[in-house]
């Protein structure tokens, strides 16, 4: 029994400390990679027609759930931001100007809305997320309780 103690007593004191491997040095990557500093004026965007910008936003300012959304802007920041808006140019096939309404806040754009103006004749129309279609504005108003 002595011996099967022994041998067993052994075996576990040269488990707990097991011969150390060799490590091999890794290789480093040759590869070098450029990192551009990321800068707020790449993110500063101007549409090309401001007079069409100021009708646009004008139009979008009589909607009576973006004056709500724009109370509520100026009430939590403390009356010094309203609602903001962010006109882009249409893509190729699209005519219409697509718009996103909302909170530009210090760390990102927060967007509430978003339309698609007709330049010609300012008609608006509203693009529903759940739906993913662009609504009239008649329609839109349906379905908001």
């Amino acid at each position: 029994m002595k011996p099967i103690l022994l041998l067993f007593l052994v075996c576990t004191v040269a488990s707990c400390n097991p011969v150390p491997e060799k490590k091999e040095a890794m290789a480093t990557d040759t590869a070098v990679s450029i990192v551009q500093a990321d800068t707020t004026a790449s993110y500063i965007h101007t549409f090309a027609d401001t007079a069409l910008e100021d009708k646009i936003t004008a139009a979008l300012m009589k909607l009576p759930f973006v004056i709500k959304s724009d109370r509520y802007i100026d009430s939590f920041s403390n009356h010094k931001h309203g609602i903001a808006f962010l006109l882009e140019e249409p893509q190729a096939p699209e005519t219409d100007i697509p718009v996103q309404a909302g909170y530009n806040g210090d760390q990102r754009f927060e967007t509430y809305y978003r339309f698609f103006v007709n330049p010609k004749t300012l008609q608006i129309q509203v693009y529903d997320a759940v739906e993913d279609k662009k609504m009239s504005l008649k329609a839109y108003l349906k379905t908001q309780p």
